[in-house]
């Protein structure tokens, strides 16, 4: 059973004295303006609009925290049960602490709205009151929002008596990608329902032959996006009508095994994910075919490309067109990350920032080598950057589409390199607590 500490906020400090008289901070607010005006010239630092401290947040060394929107969220995992604590970030206040049922990993927040806070812990889901942290509902499955108040499940079924025992031992092909065990036999079918992300009520059910691939899509189908072994579909998500579909073809006999969605493209993979074979990329729009081809086998290469359309090769990444897969450039030894309309952002490592280069041409646009770390701004198509000084602090700077030059924002006095940011916020971790500052691009 989970216990709910209904606490709203940390207690208010006490009451000051009895201000002065309004008059008294005029003549000081004159006589202060007066000085600076004189020792600087009239000129107001920068940094002081750019990047301000809102506070910090307590979380264990062998804890967790996330940012998302304008809430802090921290988790103490060692706990049994597990505490998740929400603070509002900006004024710092703490909202509510949720102590969850489960101890099984992961256990983070899957999602968050102005409504409600959904936390994942294993495979199941708890959905909780974003104001109060009360529980509202909860799923045996993953839970996947598609906007404040609509979200869908998958769910595999599978042949009675099918269950692996993992102390068996036993060797041969297992199945399952979201069920709560492994099967010694592929799924009869995969039911996918539409919820009202709010309550938990059912909205719509649909029932997929097999195992299926989903994902979410706003732009442009606005869509859940359903691959089967025969059908690629597009569904809405408000009442599992069937927007548009089409057949998906054999291949060499072999039939479709994993889907991607790559921003206005679908691929289809045949044969096993990264190993090579066929691809056939569809219009998510009108799902009408744009081209097919043999992928080579990458033979273990882990460059990552993110957002764009690549093909990985032994030793390079080529960059293909996502309309006609024609080839555009190629890369070796560095990840690629789609940013925004027209440009990648190049990576060593998927931790240190190279350049920012032309997503069609791969011509250098921003050095960006003084910079040893990212992070991505969530909800937008900046970055933040980071350095760190040799007087142990640490430099941060903005990185927005098309820019010409990186935005520095302030420096935080102390090292550290794990931090997540939305827009105008960003939280780090310094020791076994959480920094908080605001920045404004």
């Amino acid at each position: 059973m989970a216990l709910i500490e209904l606490s709203p906020e940390t207690p208010a400090p006490p009451a000051p004295a009895t201000p002065p008289p309004a008059y008294f901070y005029r003549r000081a607010g004159l006589a202060l303006a007066a000085v600076l005006l004189l020792a600087l010239g009239g000129a107001a630092p920068p940094a002081a609009t750019l990047w301000q401290h809102v506070g910090a947040v307590p979380v264990p060394a062998s804890g967790d925290f996330q940012l998302i929107g304008g809430t802090l969220y921290a988790m103490d995992l060692d706990a049994r049960p597990r505490v998740l604590t929400a603070w509002q970030a900006q004024p710092l206040r703490r909202l509510w602490s949720y102590r969850s049922g489960a101890g099984e990993d992961p256990f983070f927040v899957a999602e968050a709205t102005p409504e409600v806070t959904v936390v994942r812990a294993g495979r199941s889901v708890t959905v909780l009151d974003a104001r109060t942290g009360a529980v509202r509902w909860k799923s045996p499955v993953a839970v996947q929002p598609v906007s404040d108040t609509v979200a869908y499940v998958e769910e595999e079924i599978f042949r009675p008596g099918t269950e692996y025992d993992p102390a068996s031992g036993d060797p041969g092909q297992l199945y399952g990608t979201n069920s709560a065990a492994l099967h010694t036999e592929p799924a009869l079918r995969t039911e996918l329902r539409g919820l009202d992300l709010t309550t938990g009520a059912p909205l719509w059910s649909l029932a997929f032959p097999g195992s299926v691939f989903t994902a979410w899509t706003d732009a442009p189908a606005n869509a859940v996006v359903v691959l089967s072994s025969d059908k690629l579909s597009l569904i809405s998500p408000t009442t599992g009508a069937v927007l548009r579909q089409r057949a998906v073809p054999l291949l060499d006999g072999a039939r479709a095994e994993e889907g991607e969605v790559v921003g206005s493209t679908v691929l289809v993979h045949y044969g096993s994910f990264g190993t090579g074979g066929p691809v056939v990329a569809y219009a998510l729009d009108t799902l009408d075919e744009l081209w097919r081809q043999d992928r080579p086998d990458p033979a273990g290469n882990s460059s990552v490309c993110s957002g764009l359309t690549c093909v990985s090769h032994r030793d390079e990444l080529v960059v293909l067109d996502p309309r006609t897969g024609a080839e555009r450039w190629r890369i070796a030894d560095t990840d690629l990350i789609g940013f925004g309309p027209g440009a990648v952002l190049e990576l060593q490592g998927m931790t240190t920032p190279v350049r920012t280069a032309d997503a069609g041409t791969g011509r250098p646009r921003l050095d960006l080598s003084p910079w040893r770390y990212h992070f991505p701004v969530q909800g937008g198509q900046s970055f933040l950057l980071s350095h760190l000084e040799k007087d142990r602090t640490t430099v941060f700077g903005l990185l927005e589409p098309d820019a010409t030059e990186v935005q520095l924002l302030g420096r935080l006095p102390d090292m550290t390199v794990q931090c997540q940011a939305v827009p105008e916020l960003v939280a780090c971790r310094v020791g076994e607590r959480v920094e908080v500052w605001a920045f404004h691009a």
